[in-house]
């Protein structure tokens, strides 16, 4: 039976829905961040903060820049494009990033179905373990609060090795970390390139989980080892399930 591996945000555990509510609530209770987007409003305020963390993203995904950097700046270049000054917006920044992840670790939301695939697969005997770009400090609170900790029995961050997905060798660490083997190994995560693109790339097989439906390049989905593109997670358990001959429907 194939070891499950899983991206952690928003493959299982709601980033986006959780990520805005928290950026909602430090609209108003942050003063540097109502103070500079006040008149603008709140829509603005996220969609600024949003444009600017998933370049900020990209670039660490490809290890052009680093965690801290990331951290720093996806407060401080909002607040710089508002009017606000250098140190003012560094400061800011810090305060702010402390604020976030604690808030952020404290969510609850989990995507749609988490809970009942991971009952399920788990119920079926699969091992399962989290494969993660996240923070160490607070991906760990995450599981927790989300009450899916309990299904993995092993969690690895790129923090651990300072290697991000799709580099090879974090998909090497995992399997060494587990126990398991790159044919025995399948991951489902939302992102192509780093989840889907990366798992193939490091020989595993791949379930890419897209609720949108967007299109994507760069991505070998003509291998066999691409077992399919799901929309929601009951879809990733019927992937799952058929490659292991196993009814769904009798858990789900």
């Amino acid at each position: 039976m194939r070891y499950l591996w899983f991206d952690i945000d928003d493959t299982l555990w709601d980033m986006s829905g959780n990520s805005t509510a928290v950026l909602s609530e430090l609209f108003y209770s942050d003063p540097a961040v109502h103070g500079f987007f006040r008149e603008r409003g709140l829509q603005e305020w996220l969609d600024c903060y949003h444009s600017v963390n998933v370049d900020l993203w990209d670039s660490y995904n490809r290890g052009a820049i680093g965690r801290d950097y990331l951290r720093s700046e996806r407060f401080a270049r909002p607040l710089r494009m508002c009017g606000c000054g250098e140190e003012e917006a560094a400061a800011a920044s810090a305060r702010l990033d402390a604020d976030y992840l604690d808030r952020l670790g404290r969510c609850t939301g989990l995507v749609a179905g988490a809970d009942e695939l991971l009952s399920a697969l788990s119920g079926f005997g699969y091992r399962m373990g989290l494969l993660s770009n996240g923070f160490k400090e607070v991906q760990h609170r995450k599981l927790c609060s989300g009450g899916i900790a309990s299904y993995f029995d092993t969690l690895v961050l790129s923090d651990d090795i300072g290697i991000n997905k799709p580099d090879p060798r974090i998909f090497g660490y995992a399997l060494e970390r587990a126990g398991v083997s790159a044919t025995e190994s399948v991951l489902i995560g939302d992102n192509p390139l780093t989840d889907v693109a990366g798992a193939l790339g490091a020989g595993w097989s791949a379930v890419w989980f897209n609720p949108s439906g967007e299109s994507a390049s760069g991505v070998d989905f003509a291998t066999e080892r691409f077992l399919g593109c799901a929309r929601t997670l009951d879809e990733v358990a019927r992937i799952i399930c058929k490659t292991e001959e196993i009814n769904p429907k009798k858990t789900i």
